[in-house]
């Protein structure tokens, strides 16, 4: 089979991943992979399609969630295969698929691991037409603005756990008036600290955002957190903590296939971890199963 490697080389650990597809691919007999290294304004799409284009039958991404994000776009709707060598901060969607964290076990599975086809989400933002991918959550308020205050360098360091003391401090913020609108129906107003919109079920320490979640249910589960009192907190982390399917005070949970947030006052969107905006609209969708990706078993 014909591979390719889409590399993030800002990630620590980068020639190792490099090193060790092409070993896996040497040891199952196939040619190397084409490798393709990303940049800042090419983040992954544009190198997944041009190697779909040269007839690569998997497509490896090396690298954290926004590489996998964008690889994941660029083979989205194609017979290529998504391979994940995961070398970011938080590696999400790895974590949902119950991917392997050790490189080189990492590397085998992303090549010869049994496919899995998976949900795409895809965002736009304001009146923009490009869509955005997301294959683990979206979210538009003060958990995006979480991620804008944690910093790039202690998130190197560090890992995941650099975005506890952000989130604790804006835990305290007010809620902030938004509209919200799921499939065909009508907008109703809300006042919330947040809005997600989840692939997976589950983040970092483990906390299930929407238990019984699917990657491939063709759904997006919508988080509304609309917490007004610090109290509330304790039965959302309760929620989270304990994997509870009913609603708790200060958040609600309902399944769509697409849904649109608009906010007078511009907020910071987040999509997998990666920022975008401030903006006043942000309008999700789920693609039921178009992207075919290599696991350690058929389901996860």
């Amino acid at each position: 089979m014909r591979s390719a490697l889409v590399v993030n080389p800002s990630k620590g650990g980068w020639e190792r991943a490099l090193d060790e597809v092409t070993s896996a691919a040497r040891a199952s007999g196939w040619p190397e992979p084409a490798v393709h290294l990303t940049t800042r304004a090419e983040t992954g799409r544009t190198q997944a399609e041009a190697a779909v284009a040269a007839g690569a039958e998997v497509v490896v991404a090396a690298g954290g969630d926004g590489t996998v994000r964008a690889v994941a776009h660029g083979v989205s709707g194609t017979a290529a295969g998504l391979g994940i060598v995961p070398i970011g901060t938080a590696n999400l969607l790895a974590h949902n698929l119950g991917l392997p964290t050790d490189v080189p076990a990492a590397a085998r599975a992303a090549l010869t691991g049994p496919p899995r086809s998976i949900d795409l989400g895809l965002a736009r933002v304001d009146d923009e037409v490009q869509d955005l991918p997301f294959v683990v959550l979206s979210g538009m308020g003060h958990d995006a603005a979480t991620v804008a205050a944690t910093r790039p360098g202690l998130k190197d360091r560090i890992g995941w756990p650099a975005y506890l003391a952000p989130a604790a401090r804006s835990a305290l913020r007010r809620p902030v008036p938004m509209t919200v609108r799921h499939d065909d129906g009508p907008e109703r107003e809300v006042l919330a600290w947040s809005i997600l919109a989840a692939n997976c079920s589950r983040v970092r320490a483990g906390v299930a955002i929407a238990p019984g979640g699917l990657l491939d249910d063709g759904l997006l589960d919508v988080l509304e957190v609309t917490v007004h009192r610090p109290g509330q907190w304790l039965g959302v982390a309760a929620k989270g903590t304990l994997g509870l399917t009913r609603d708790v005070a200060g958040l609600q949970t309902r399944a769509s296939t697409e849904v649109t947030l608009t906010s007078e006052q511009p907020l910071h969107v987040q999509l997998d971890g990666d920022l975008v905006g401030p903006t006043r609209r942000l309008h999700v969708r789920c693609v039921p199963r178009t992207v075919t990706v290599r696991t350690t078993t058929a389901s996860a």
